[in-house]
């Protein structure tokens, strides 16, 4: 088992992510999910003026409490469960 900080977690998935090839979008500007509880999810931003959509399968919203996922959630959808530790953020990885 090793454990090491989150930021070394996040950065090693991300290079295992360029690495094969995926691209990772940085200061995209409003961004909007769409059909978020629907068949058909999608994702739209700006970046450099330019309008993407991104269709998907399911929209997972890892973006944080602040992020545009959370205010996404339909109205009631949302429950909210904390557990606090004794210790701050680490990732492990077995």
């Amino acid at each position: 088992v090793t454990v090491y900080g989150q930021t070394e977690v996040t950065h090693d998935l991300m290079d295992k992510r360029e690495a094969a090839g995926l691209v990772t979008v940085y200061e995209a500007a409003n961004v909007a999910l769409h059909d978020f509880d629907g068949a058909s999810p999608f994702v739209t931003y700006c970046k450099d003026g330019v309008t993407h959509r991104i269709d998907c399968d399911f929209i997972a919203g890892c973006d944080g409490y602040h992020g545009v996922s959370r205010r996404s959630v339909p109205e009631g959808a949302l429950r909210t469960f904390e557990r606090q530790y004794p210790f701050g953020w680490l990732g492990v990885l077995a």
